[in-house]
């Protein structure tokens, strides 16, 4: 399953220079889906088929990988466009802000304790590494508040 960021965040290297970003997953193995009939069977035997799938296939050594990518914009291009770069209902055209490989994603093992490894992990768009910042993206904003407040 493919998987991307709807908030724009902002990069900003060491020497300053500041970028809109939006992050990008990509599988390696490619997209397949159930038709409609398929799922209805799979999911009525067991709702979470999708779950144990993805627990097989780690515990015996098909290991899921995405790769990570990302689209960059120069903030002084915001208004060049003919849509809202900080919507989040928008999506970047990848014909003119094209993908950018960076990185990859593993899964290489399953969870020792659900407690401590799942049950207390918290996703906050608030927290973000070194580089990596906010942008004026009015829904990040209102998360980046609540989340602070809620967890």
């Amino acid at each position: 399953m493919e998987g991307f960021g709807v908030h724009t965040y902002t990069l900003v290297s060491k020497s300053g220079k500041v970028l809109f970003v939006k992050f990008h997953w990509k599988p390696t193995c490619g997209i397949k889906n159930l038709t409609d009939e398929e799922a209805k069977v799979v999911g009525g035997a067991n709702h979470s088929h999708a779950t144990k799938d993805l627990h097989d296939a780690i515990s015996s050594g098909n290991y899921p990988e995405w790769k990570l990518f990302i689209q960059t914009m120069d903030p002084a291009d915001e208004d060049k466009f003919d849509f809202d770069p900080l919507d989040v209902t928008k999506i970047w055209p990848e014909d003119i802000l094209p993908l950018q490989p960076v990185g990859r994603l593993v899964l290489n093992r399953t969870i020792d304790n659900f407690f401590n490894e799942t049950e207390q992990l918290a996703f906050n768009p608030g927290l973000v590494v070194p580089g990596i910042y906010y942008s004026d993206d009015k829904l990040l904003q209102c998360r980046i508040f609540a989340y602070g407040d809620t967890q």
